[in-house]
């Protein structure tokens, strides 16, 4: 006769393999829907927030960066046509790029050498910023847009290098920023994707 706890391990076992394949598994469909000519960050900050609505379109043979949406994210507040809607973006460089841990060894070489001393702890303050800049791949941005006033706000915005591992995720603590749309730019046609659903 089996002890007692190794009946229950079993059963257990069995009750979590039942849970685990009823579960619905939620995928990302990531929808390409235009190209820009942004390219690689060289300033002091991790990221323009409201960049999506200065880009203009450029055709995809041209674009350094590309842009999708992600179709399954799209959730709009109202089963009605108009009210708001809150999808996540994606914006992916288009040309091969390190990744955090060689960034930031490569500008702290620099930086060593430019200064003529060793980087201490609080360069590091200074120094993140230009290697997630240096680093990031793809840039994630969850948006709330207003399809009738044609106002958008960003909730979150997340960076991540080459690898896939996320350096950075700033969440918006102005809850009442919200920005006018501006027609003929990636925003622009963001908007038209998710609020014709």
């Amino acid at each position: 006769m089996k002890p007692i706890s190794v009946k229950l391990g079993f059963i257990l076992m069995a009750v979590g393999l039942a849970v685990l394949a009823s579960t619905e598994v939620w995928g990302e469909d990531w929808v390409f829907y235009g190209g820009s000519a942004q390219g690689e960050e060289k300033k002091l900050i991790l990221r323009d927030w409201s960049r999506l609505n200065k880009l203009k379109p450029v055709p995809k043979a041209e674009a350094k960066t590309f842009h999708y949406y992600d179709q399954d994210s799209v959730a709009s507040n109202s089963p009605f046509p108009g009210g708001s809607v809150r999808v996540w973006e994606k914006a992916v460089l288009q040309r091969e790029i390190e990744s955090y841990e060689e960034a930031r060894e490569k500008i702290k070489r620099e930086e060593e050498t430019r200064l003529k001393r060793k980087i201490n702890v609080l360069d590091y303050a200074w120094l993140f910023p230009l290697a997630v800049n240096r680093a990031s791949k793809e840039t994630e941005t969850l948006y709330d847009i207003d399809c009738d006033s044609r106002e958008f706000f960003i909730l979150e915005v997340n960076n991540y290098d080459k690898e896939g591992k996320r350096m950075t995720r700033e969440a918006s603590a102005a809850m009442d920023l919200w920005f006018p749309l501006q027609p003929d730019t990636l925003m622009g046609l963001l908007y038209q994707e998710v609020c014709k659903q």
